[in-house]
C-alpha cells in the first residue's frame, strides 16, 4: 500500500501528456483547415 501513492502520480502524469498531446493535435488541425481555406480562397474554389 506505500506505493499507491507513486501509483496515482504515475496514472496522473501520464493522463496529463495524453491530454496535451490531443490539445496540440487539435491546434494542428485548426491550423490545417485554416491553411486548407485560405488555398482555397487563393484558387477561387469556393
Amino acid at each position: 500500500m506505500d506505493n499507491l501513492g507513486y501509483l496515482f502520480a504515475g496514472y496522473a502524469v501520464v493522463w496529463i501528456l495524453l491530454f496535451g498531446y490531443m490539445v496540440s493535435i487539435a491546434r494542428r488541425q485548426k491550423q490545417l483547415e485554416r491553411e486548407i481555406e485560405l488555398l482555397k480562397d487563393m484558387k477561387g474554389d469556393n
